[in-house]
C-alpha cells in the first residue's frame, strides 16, 4: 500500500502500486465498454453509466471527479492506497469491468452500489460548512480514474465528469472523525489500524502532513497514543520499495514500542521522558526504525523457528528501540524454549483429552 496525507487523489502518483491494475484495465475493457465510456463522457453523463440514479424525490448535488479528487487536501487522516480494494471495484464479483455475479450486465459496465460520502464540518449552523473530505469513496475515485484512463479518456475530460455523491454535516470534530472511521461500505475496504488511529491523532491536534509536523505536534497526543505516533513516523519514512508493507510495518512498530515500554519500569520511564522532552531523539528513532525494518523483515522471513514471523520481527524491532536509547535488551524466550513449552502444553492437553475419553 502507498500512503499519503493532504494530497489530491491522483492515480498517476501511485503508478508504482497501481501500474499493473492500470494495464489490466486497458487489456480487459471490451470495445463496447470503451465506446460506452467515451460516449458518456462526451455528453457528461458518465454518472448515469456507472452509478444507480437517485430517487426522484432526492436532492443530490453532483461533484465532478476533479472536485472529488481535490478533496484529498482536506483528508484528516493518514491514508493508505490499497490495490486490492481497487481491484475489487474494477474486477470483483460486481466489478465495473468484470462482474461474474452480475451476468445481466454483459459487456456493459457494472455500477457502483454506493455513492461517495462527503463529510463537512459545521460547528455553528449560522456558518457555512467547511473542510469537505471524502469519508467514503476514495478508492472508488481511484477506480474511476483508472477506468477512464484505460478507456483512453483524456485527463481533462475525465476530471469534468459529474459523480453523484452524498453530502453530510458533522457538528463536531468528534463526529467528523467518527464519520471518517465508519463511512466505508461494502465496496470499499477494511481500513488498516494505522488509518483508523490517524483519525484519532488528527482529532487531538497532531498534524500528519509530514514527519516534521508529526514530531513538532506529537505532544498533542495522549500517552496511550505515543505508540501510534512512533508507528506513523516509521510509516512516513519508509522507502518506496517498502511502502507496500506499510500497514504491517505500522502494526509491528507500535507493538515494538509497547513491548519496549513493558520490559521494565526503567524502560518505560526513559522512553516516555524522551518522547515528551526530546523531539530530535524521537525523530531519530522513527528514522532508524524506517531504515532497518525492511531488512529485519527480510532476514526473519527465511528463519526456521518455533517462534512466528510476527514474534521475531516484534522482538527485533524492540531491540532496535532499546539500542537507540542505550537501554538493556530484553531476555527473550529462545525458539528452543518456546518449542519445549509448546510441547509441554500439548502433552498436558493430550492427557486431559485422554481422561475425557475414558470418562
Amino acid at each position: 500500500m502507498a500512503v499519503q496525507n493532504a494530497q489530491p487523489y491522483d492515480v498517476r502518483d501511485h503508478h508504482d502500486v497501481l501500474g499493473s491494475l492500470i494495464e489490466r484495465a486497458k487489456s480487459s475493457l471490451t470495445d463496447d465498454q470503451r465506446v460506452l465510456i467515451n460516449a458518456a463522457c462526451r455528453s457528461e453523463k458518465f454518472c448515469n453509466v456507472i452509478q444507480f440514479p437517485p430517487h426522484s424525490s432526492e436532492v443530490v448535488e453532483p461533484m465532478t471527479l476533479g472536485e472529488l479528487s481535490a478533496l484529498g487536501k482536506n483528508d484528516p487522516g493518514l491514508q493508505n492506497t490499497d490495490p486490492k480494494a481497487i481491484e475489487n471495484i474494477l474486477f470483483g464479483p460486481y466489478g465495473l469491468i468484470e462482474h461474474k455475479r452480475f451476468k445481466e450486465a454483459g459487456d456493459d459496465l457494472c455500477k457502483l452500489g454506493e455513492r461517495p460520502v462527503i463529510a463537512y464540518l459545521q460547528p455553528d449552523p449560522s456558518l457555512d460548512p467547511t473542510n469537505p473530505a471524502i469519508a467514503s469513496g476514495r478508492h472508488r475515485n481511484y477506480g474511476l480514474q483508472i477506468l477512464l484512463m484505460a478507456a483512453g479518456v483524456s485527463r481533462d475530460v475525465a476530471m469534468q465528469q459529474p459523480i453523484w455523491v452524498t453530502k453530510t454535516i458533522c457538528r463536531t470534530k468528534g463526529e467528523y472523525t467518527m464519520m471518517m472511521e465508519l463511512a466505508n461500505g461494502q465496496q470499499a475496504r477494511k481500513q488498516s489500524s494505522g488509518e483508523l488511529k490517524s483519525f484519532g491523532l488528527t482529532k487531538r491536534g497532531v498534524i500528519l502532513d509530514d514527519i516534521t509536523h508529526l514530531v513538532s505536534t506529537r505532544l498533542s497526543a495522549q500517552q496511550g497514543q505515543y505508540g501510534d505516533i512512533i508507528a506513523t513516523g516509521v510509516q512516513m519514512g519508509l522507502s518506496d520499495d517498502r511502502k507496500g508493507m506499510s500497514p504491517t510495518i505500522w502494526d509491528r512498530s507500535k507493538t515494538a514500542w509497547t513491548k519496549a515500554c513493558r520490559i521494565s519500569p526503567e524502560h518505560k520511564t526513559t522512553l516516555i521522558k524522551a518522547f515528551k522532552e526530546d523531539g530530535d531523539q524521537i525523530r531519530n528513532l522513527m528514522t532508524t526504525l524506517s531504515s532497518e525494518v525492511g531488512e529485519i523483515m527480510d532476514d526473519q522471513a527465511g528463519v526456521n523457528s518455533a517462534k512466528t514471523f510476527r514474534e521475531r520481527v516484534n522482538e527485533a524491532l524492540t531491540d532496535v528501540i532499546c539500542d537507540t536509547f542505550s537501554l538493556p535488551k530484553n531476555n527473550w524466550e529462545t525458539a528452543a524454549q518456546k518449542a519445549e513449552r509448546t510441547l509441554a502444553d500439548l502433552e498436558v492437553r493430550q492427557l486431559e483429552l485422554r481422561q475425557y475419553v475414558k470418562g
